[in-house]
């Protein structure tokens, strides 16, 4: 897991990790052993967080929205200050969406579940937050995470995936206003080999392999991700989405 001004927070698991890189490269909070359980780091890299949303900066679902159609930082234009940009770049909120879309990974950006019909032992659940999705646009996003030395680029922490959802309960709110993919990333899921890079990749964390089940485990989790890509490049054809490189 990975600590920063004090806050614990729990670590994504190997293939969580492991999907991250092989689409995304972006800054994820590493294990320091390579174990499937958490391990605590301390890293004063990374922004002072609220104790509230967990987050170096303050943004909510309504805010967020807002600085998607603004396009902050993209190719290198100036923000104006009434747009109300913050330093991250736009392309990371792009990055972010698909990666926690894959895992389903609801709690940076559907903290309260509004998107989806969640189980009682969710913690949105738990913690009786689902009643505040009627007014969605006033809810706070949280594990909103930079460096300090790079402001304009999201450090994933809190990643754990969920792959025990059904197709007819996907939170595809996950995806809202997001009008741009990376096209590193779509290349990946259209030419069908991440399965291929995964299981080499995952075979040669044997812990990690064996806590799974060994291969017949680490295949079924890689076809849940299969699906869910083929499913999110429908919807990125349906919906007219862009496809860029996003290097910036």
């Amino acid at each position: 897991m990975k600590v920063s001004a004090g806050l614990v927070f729990p670590e994504a698991s190997v293939l969580d990790l492991q999907v991250a890189a092989f689409l995304l490269c972006p800054d994820v909070a590493l294990p320091l052993d390579g174990r499937p359980c958490p391990v605590i780091l301390w890293d004063s890299s990374l922004s002072p967080t609220s104790n509230e949303t967990h987050s170096s900066i303050k943004l909510t679902w309504g805010t967020y929205q807002q600085l998607l159609k603004q396009k902050c930082w993209q190719n290198g234009r100036v923000p104006k200050p009434e747009w109300g940009c913050t330093e991250i770049h736009h392309h990371e909120w792009s990055k972010m969406a698909l990666f926690d879309f894959l895992l389903q990974i609801y709690n940076r950006l559907d903290s309260n579940c509004c998107g989806f019909r969640p189980r009682k032992e969710d913690a949105c659940v738990q913690n009786g937050l689902r009643p505040k999705c009627d007014n969605q646009d006033a809810v706070a996003l949280a594990h909103i995470i930079q460096r300090k030395h790079d402001p304009r680029h999201l450090v994933f922490i809190d990643n754990k995936g969920f792959f025990d959802r059904s197709e007819d309960n996907l939170n595809f709110k996950l995806l809202e206003g997001i009008k741009e993919f990376p096209e590193s990333a779509v290349s990946v899921l259209k030419s069908q080999h991440l399965r291929q890079k995964l299981l080499q990749s995952l075979f040669l964390d044997k812990v990690y392999w064996e806590s799974q089940g060994g291969r017949q485990g680490i295949e079924k989790l890689i076809d849940v991700i299969e699906q869910r890509a083929k499913i999110l490049l429908t919807y990125i054809n349906a919906h007219g989405a862009k496809v860029l490189p996003m290097n910036e």
